[in-house]
């Protein structure tokens, strides 16, 4: 019990209940958001996206409980397998933010209206931004999970090496999800197809210029959200100790 409370059980299982449950609220709003003439909601392609985007928490989940084996060499023939899917779908889950782009491009705006002041537009704006907060927030709280594990076993620089690397890793992951319309899937499926024509894509100098432009943005706002989750776990753990120890 006192290994599980030392990978942050059961708060850990407290905020996943919340982030669930604020996903069903999202879904509900995806669901229910209308085009002004009507017809199929525009944004069902979302619920996928957001399965997509828990599948690192529960990847991450299985890398806690894989942490509890006693067994050495167990752990490291299934921590292995298990990180690399990890990485795989990480990028799934801030990949939600990119999808902000969609309602103005759905949304019918007449030319020189001020279409801003239509509240139907800032439903289906909010409805792919509250989905896009919670890519991040998936995003953030996976990272953090498996950054503690890296940290415990390898220590506090490479754990921080870790985790900004995962982030500029997934900025580009989310770059050929946007642009190019690999996926998860396809890197797992067919891996040598991928690579090969990623790097025919990439040996224009203009591709380069647009994918260091769009990834930059990315993995600012991605470290943005996991610095100030880590900052502020790290001063609520300290918090703790200090009142532990004025009792």
């Amino acid at each position: 019990m006192q290994r599980w409370k030392n990978l942050g059980y059961p708060d850990k299982w407290i905020l996943y209940v919340i982030l669930f449950i604020f996903t069903m609220i999202g879904m509900k709003y995806v669901i229910s958001t209308r085009l002004p003439e009507g017809g199929r909601p525009p944004y069902l392609f979302l619920i996928w996206n957001s399965f997509l985007a828990w599948i690192p928490l529960g990847l991450a989940v299985l890398l806690d409980l894989i942490s509890l084996l006693t067994s050495r060499t167990a752990k490291l023939a299934l921590s292995v397998p298990a990180g690399l899917l990890w990485l795989f779908f990480y990028p799934n889950a801030a990949y939600l933010i990119t999808d902000l782009l969609h309602p103005f491009n759905r949304y019918p705006i007449a030319a020189g209206t001020r279409f801003w002041e239509d509240i139907s537009f800032w439903d289906h704006l909010f409805t792919l931004l509250f989905t896009g907060l919670l890519g991040l927030a998936l995003a953030s709280v996976s990272l953090a999970s498996v950054h503690q594990l890296v940290r415990k076993a390898a220590g506090r620089l490479v754990g921080w090496a870790f985790a900004v690397t995962v982030l500029l890793l997934s900025s580009f992951g989310i770059y050929l999800g946007r642009f190019i319309r690999w996926n998860s899937w396809d890197l797992l499926r067919h891996p040598g197809f991928v690579l090969r024509e990623t790097a025919a894509y990439f040996t224009d100098a203009a591709n380069v210029e647009h994918a260091l432009a769009f990834c930059k943005w990315i993995f600012l706002i991605t470290l943005f959200c996991y610095v100030v989750l880590y900052g502020y776990g790290r001063v609520h753990r300290l918090s703790e100790r200090t009142q532990g120890e004025g009792t």
